[in-house]
């Protein structure tokens, strides 16, 4: 009796291991029938299928290149030995190994779809399409070649030719999840939210247990579908169903750095600012150089209430690099020399450049517009770098009120720091801090002699290549704020902004009553601050107020107070503080500025928050006509109030503790009611006061420039 051959007996106990997907005991298999016959094509060809499979790239291609050479006329040893030659990243010979198995099989359209993955791994769109067409002309239902040709569509910008073929493969095969997947993304992306939610929730009806096709487990499928539908509800503005979405998703894969990112993103929103809070604290124990989850990090600290300021500049010391780009412990970049003769020989121009993300109608553009256009040109020349594309009438009126501009969103950080250098900037000055846009990896660069940041951001940046911050002695004084501080404080005269009011701002009306009030006597508090601002501290204070005031009401707006679990929220936080619900009041939003603005009238005494003050939703109201009561803390996020009504001439309204917060309050809304024309008046003070002297302004900010540019 003739004994079996030992290698076909393993060959065949590795093909049963390799058909129920057991791809490590295919490999020791194999490995064993190596050892007795190392020159047998099939084990070879087998053994390097089974290391690709486990993720041994390397030692998959040094078995495949045996194989070749013993059996150059088999197919699959060439496609296999690309396979693993791309995944180690050796394309050109990947591409290579594909195109000799093609050419021994023309008609093999699993080949061509191979030709067609290094291709595009090796940078070469053009070639993959034309393989996975080549392949799908011989096999039109090969599903895994119509699906990415469309990735490759997509990444080759053409989106209407990928969606097309994601949605033929799910028209063929309705539960592809990849293609569901991408289709669903590409519509976020394409700002179609309906559709790409009718996608996900599509596919996300068909799973129901099991596999979801393709080697994705069910879980990952459904936090990636959860994480999609988030992305779509967001920009449906159904807010707190993306919450919903994103906390199914976190739940369903809590290692994915990004879909907790997404998470802390919608709490933030919501004003769920400490949740955000540990969010992104797990984002970056996940991956410790997510920069947009350490920028979102600190902007949250700064609506913080419970956080002591010291524990909130700490933390700016050591994500503020994190967010601009930087590794922990990365070397600081030393300054450029400064230009001969500084700070400055008589009569030389000195270059300014801003860098925003804000250069548009927006908060930081009204106050930066007076600043520009009373700036002596003959001592100041102003280059302004736009991070968005974004432009309407403000950008004109920036645009014009500038020297140069220079676009950089499409620029890296290290091209957009050759152009500042190029435009022989003296002081490149940040306006985002950690705000939406920020390029700080671009002051990480140290493009500039000099670097400061100012205006946008209420907090240090905690970036160690950022050399002053522009304040004043209101919002940081002594010694207590520079130790908060990672920048050299340069405080201006006066206040540390001027406002340009809207030109298109309503006259000041009288008080008239609030739609949806009762009583039109009512007195009316009120805050347009954004929802994050609404801290348990500021909700305090104000219960408190209203509970002094029974019959007095209080009236929100914001855009997030528009979603029923906001608003559900907050009533039952005024509620639990012994407050009755019906006497708040949620404003819609305006479709422009002038509607908004006209809300006032209904205003009798508005509220500043705390920590974190408001600043053009402070000037809007006393430019309308209303009081602002302002409580002032320990930190620049909680003095901005106080610099504010300092320089409009009303310091009586910030007061330093809860009991003066009520009685400021209570005796503004009764002189405002026994003296209807006290809003007049309060437009015409403000007009005339520093806040909005452009001119003063231009010269104070002027002096702390070339404080900023002289200083070592």
């Amino acid at each position: 009796m003739t004994s079996p051959d030992p290698v076909s007996e393993l060959l065949a106990q590795a093909s049963r291991a390799i058909a129920a997907g057991w791809w490590s005991d295919a490999r020791t298999l194999l490995e064993q029938a190596q050892q007795i016959d190392g020159r047998r094509p099939d084990v070879l060809i087998n053994l390097g299928l089974a290391c690709l499979n486990i993720g041994a790239p390397r030692e998959a291609a040094v078995v495949l290149k045996k194989a070749v050479v013993l059996r150059p006329d088999i197919p699959d040893a060439h496609s296999n030995l690309g396979l693993a030659l791309s995944a180690t990243g050796r394309h050109k010979e990947a591409v290579a190994s594909l195109t000799r198995a093609v050419r021994l099989a023309p008609a093999d359209a699993r080949l061509l779809h191979d030709l067609g993955v290094v291709c595009h791994a090796a940078g070469d769109p053009a070639a993959a399409m034309a393989a996975f067409r080549r392949a799908l002309g011989l096999e039109p239902s090969l599903v895994e070649a119509r699906f990415n040709l469309g990735t490759v569509l997509r990444l080759d910008g053409q989106p209407a030719a990928a969606e097309a073929a994601w949605r033929e493969v799910l028209q063929d095969a309705p539960g592809h999840l990849p293609s569901a997947l991408n289709l669903g993304s590409l519509l976020v992306v394409q700002k179609r939210p309906a559709d790409a939610l009718a996608c996900f929730d599509g596919i996300l009806a068909q799973l129901e247990g099991g596999d979801a096709g393709d080697g994705v487990r069910v879980v990952d499928a459904l936090a990636a579908l959860h994480n999609g539908r988030g992305n779509a509800l967001h920009d449906l503005e159904r807010l707190d169903e993306a919450l919903d979405a994103f906390a199914r998703a976190a739940a369903l894969d809590p290692d994915s750095a990004e879909i907790r990112y997404n998470l802390g993103n919608q709490q933030l929103q919501l004003g769920l600012v400490d949740s955000a809070l540990a969010t992104f604290r797990q984002v970056l124990r996940l991956d410790p150089a997510h920069a947009q989850a350490a920028q979102n990090l600190l902007y949250s600290t700064n609506y913080a209430d419970a956080m002591p300021a010291a524990e909130v500049a700490q933390l700016h010391r050591m994500f503020g690099p994190v967010a601009a780009g930087q590794r922990a412990g990365q070397a600081v970049a030393a300054p450029p020399p400064k230009p001969s003769g500084a700070p400055r020989a008589a009569g030389v121009c000195l270059r300014i450049g801003f860098v925003s993300a804000d250069l548009r109608t927006h908060s930081v553009a009204w106050f930066l517009l007076p600043a520009l256009a009373a700036l002596d040109r003959d001592r100041f020349e102003v280059h302004l770098y736009p991070t968005a594309p974004t432009a309407d009438d403000m950008t004109a009126r920036l645009r014009a009120a500038s020297a140069g501009w220079h676009p950089i969103d499409t620029l890296d950080d290290a091209a957009a720091a050759r152009q500042v250098r190029a435009d022989g900037i003296d002081l490149l000055v940040d306006l985002s801090g950690h705000t939406a846009g920020q390029r700080l990896g671009l002051f990480a660069r140290r493009p500039a002699p000099r670097q400061a940041t100012w205006l946008g951001y209420p907090n240090t940046t905690g970036l160690p290549q950022m050399d002053c911050r522009l304040v004043d002695a209101i919002t940081d004084p002594g010694d207590a704020a520079q130790r908060l501080a990672s920048e050299r404080l340069l405080r201006i005269d006066g206040c540390f902004v001027c406002y340009r009011p809207p030109s298109d701002a309503p006259d000041v009306a009288p008080r008239r009553h609030a739609a949806g009030g009762d009583d039109p006597g009512q007195i009316v508090f009120g805050s347009f601050n954004n929802l994050q601002k609404l801290s348990a501290s500021t909700l305090d204070l104000w219960s408190r107020l209203l509970a002094a005031e029974p019959g007095s009401r209080l009236a929100l707006k914001a855009g997030s107070l528009e979603q029923a679990g906001v608003q559900a929220r907050l009533r039952a936080a005024f509620a639990a503080r012994g407050i009755d619900p019906d006497r708040l009041q949620f404003l819609p939003r305006e479709p422009g500025i002038a509607t908004h603005l006209a809300r006032y009238a209904g205003i009798d005494v508005a509220l500043d928050t705390y920590p974190y003050h408001g600043t053009t939703t402070t000037c809007e109201a006393l430019w309308m006509g209303v009081p602002v009561i302002s409580l002032a803390g320990d930190r620049h996020a909680s003095r901005v109030g106080a610099s504010l009504l300092a320089a409009a001439g009303c310091p009586q309204w910030s007061v330093q503790d809860e009991a003066g917060f009520i009685a400021a309050a209570r005796e503004a809304a009764r002189q405002a009611r026994a003296d209807p024309s006290s809003r007049l008046r309060l437009r015409k003070q403000l007009a005339g006061s520093l806040l909005l002297d452009g001119a003063r302004f231009a010269a104070n900010f002027g002096a702390a420039v070339d404080a900023a540019v002289a200083s070592d």
